[in-house]
This record gives structure tokens, C-alpha cells and sequence, in this order.
């Protein structure tokens, strides 16, 4: 089907330049833009002090990724509120003031549905599955971890380094909570990400509380399966359905740290169950099909027909 060029802008609270690198929404903004462009259009990404930027005027649709901080009410003819993270924080004025509203988890679109008397569709993370897949590197006995200290004592990091056991970290400010000796690097260029999880014996995860409480699935899961990868992580209502068994969930730190002294195989599907797994991940939860979603629900309250563009 042929539909008009529109252009979005998709809005994100990670700061411009550098600092903005070691946010995920960056990359996962960079993901969303190439899979809208794939399909024809014409994407802008705001970091948050642009968020007001004088030529919204050209905008025809607003994407905002609802993470750590709000978004104004916006001002393109059409608009879209995907809540990725943080659902603890979002706001009824936010959720009233989009035209659409999306939810990276299935069990908060509902609830948010009742509690804020308008409908939140259901729409999961992803990964980029044109990078992250397999390349058939070998697996090593390597466990790893990629991500940020938080400020707080992350279980899946803290508690199996304290047992003696050893986890490769990559990423900032767990000065102070982890020996130097299991830092790897302050951070992994997100190019050598998907080789990085591909090769590693698992890759392991945790989400925060509200994150968890509210069955937000990390977007690292994605990635990490997509790429081939084994992952641990706590468990989230709905893990199962989307990764089957190539996320080992816990429940406990005593069955994390019993899982992590003994060999991992066991735990896991077997490669050729592990790669089937992975390729569904890619087909349905890549970053072109959350581009088509979104395309189509911002055309469906448009005629379609033949391409158009004002520029």
C-alpha cells in the first residue's frame, strides 16, 4: 500500500551529544528513525532541551518516548505517546493530551486503560534485528553485564560478584559497588554490542522495581536474543511468551547464584531451539514491525492513497 510522507519527530529525554551516547533511548530512537525511514518517511530526533524546538511548525507527527521525564502537550497534527520506561511517573495530563497512546507492556496498557478512562494499546520493545543476530561466533564461559550501576545495588551483579563468582561488567559508576577487577569498561560502543552477547556463555539482566511490578520487558532482552545470545534475568509477568526459554528467570538470589556455579547448558534450549527462538524475536518484535504499527495507526486517521509530501 502506498501512504503519504509525513514527518516525525520523535522526542526523547536523553541529553544531545556525548552524554546522550550512553542513553538507550538514544540508540533506540537511532533504531525506531532508520525502520520509519525504511518505510518512506521523514524522522527528526529531539533531545529533551529540543523538545521545544521553534520549527516544530513542520512536524506532521509527534512521536514522545516517555522515559524518565514528561513531554509537553504536543503540537503536531498528529501525536503518539510511546511509554517505554518509568510508568510509575506518567501523568494523566500526558496520557490524555496524545492522540495515541502505546505501552511497552501489556498488563500496564490495560490497567492504564481503566485507570485513566482512554485506551493504551500494548506495544512491546525491540531490537534493531538488522545488527542484532547471529554471525556464528563461538560461545564462551564468559557471564557478562552491560549497563549502569543505577546507584543502587543491582542483585543480578552484586550479589553473584560477592559469592565469588565471576561477572565481566561493562558500564558506568560502579565505583564503590564492584571490585575494579570485574569492571571491564565504563562502556561497549553499541556496534560491538552484537557480538558481545552472541559470544557470551549469558548475559545477565534485572529490572527496576516499578519496571518489574509493572511487566515493562527490557529492551537488553530483545537485543541479547535477537543476537543469539542466552539471557538471566528476574522475572516479568509475560518474559515467556515473547523469549520462551532463552531468558533463564529467577526468583530468588539463592537460585541465581546456585544457576551461576554450575554449567548453564542445561538451563538453556538447545542451540538449534535457541537460533528458532531468536528468528521470531527478529520477525515480530524488530524495529520494523514497531515502524509499521505506528505508521499505520497514524495513517488509518488519514486518507490513504496516493504518496504524497509537502516537501
Amino acid at each position: 500500500s502506498r501512504v503519504p510522507v509525513l514527518r516525525w519527530a520523535i522526542k526523547i529525554a536523553a541529553p544531545p551529544g556525548r552524554p546522550g551516547e550512553y542513553w538507550g533511548e538514544t540508540h533506540f530512537a537511532r533504531g525506531l528513525a532508520d525502520a520509519l525511514r525504511r518505510l518512506g518517511q521523514d524522522v527528526v530526533i529531539d533531545a529533551y532541551p529540543a523538545r521545544r524546538r521553534a520549527t516544530a511548525y513542520l512536524d506532521d507527527v509527534e512521536l514522545a518516548l516517555r522515559g524518565p521525564e514528561p513531554f509537553d502537550e504536543p503540537r503536531a497534527p498528529h501525536s503518539v505517546l510511546w511509554v517505554i520506561s518509568h510508568p510509575d511517573e506518567v501523568t494523566r495530563r500526558e496520557m490524555t493530551s496524545f492522540e495515541h497512546v502505546f505501552a511497552a507492556s501489556a498488563p500496564w496498557a490495560r490497567g492504564a486503560s481503566e485507570r485513566f478512562g482512554r485506551p493504551v494499546a500494548p506495544l512491546l520493545q525491540c531490537t534493531d534485528a538488522r545488527r542484532f543476530h547471529p554471525t556464528g561466533r563461538s560461545r564462551t564461559d564468559r557471564r557478562i553485564f552491560v549497563g549502569t550501576a543505577r546507584g543502587i545495588v543491582r542483585p543480578s551483579v552484586v550479589e553473584p560478584i560477592r559469592a565469588g563468582l565471576p561477572v565481566s561488567v561493562y558500564g558506568p559508576d560502579w565505583t564503590g559497588f564492584i571490585p575494579a577487577s570485574s569492571i571491564v569498561a565504563r562502556s561497549v560502543p553499541n556496534a560491538l554490542l552484537p557480538a558481545l552477547y552472541e559470544g557470551a556463555d549469558a548475559v545477565l539482566n534485572d529490572h527496576w522495581p516499578a519496571m518489574r511490578a509493572a511487566g515493562f520487558l527490557s529492551n537488553r532482552l530483545f537485543d541479547v536474543v535477537a543476537a543469539g545470545g542466552r539471557a538471566i534475568s528476574d522475572d516479568v509477568e509475560g518474559m515467556p511468551d515473547v523469549f520462551t526459554g532463552a531468558v533463564w528467570t529467577y526468583a530468588s538470589i539463592p537460585d541465581l547464584l546456585s544457576a551461576l556455579r554450575g554449567d548453564l547448558d542445561p538451563i538453556f534450549p538447545a542451540d538449534d531451539d535457541l537460533a528458532k527462538i531468536g528468528r521470531r524475536v527478529r520477525e515480530l518484535h524488530s524495529f520494523d514491525a514497531r515502524a509499521k504499527e505506528l505508521l499505520a495507526t497514524v495513517t488509518n486517521q488519514r486518507t490513504i492513497g496516493t504518496s504524497s509530501s509537502r516537501r
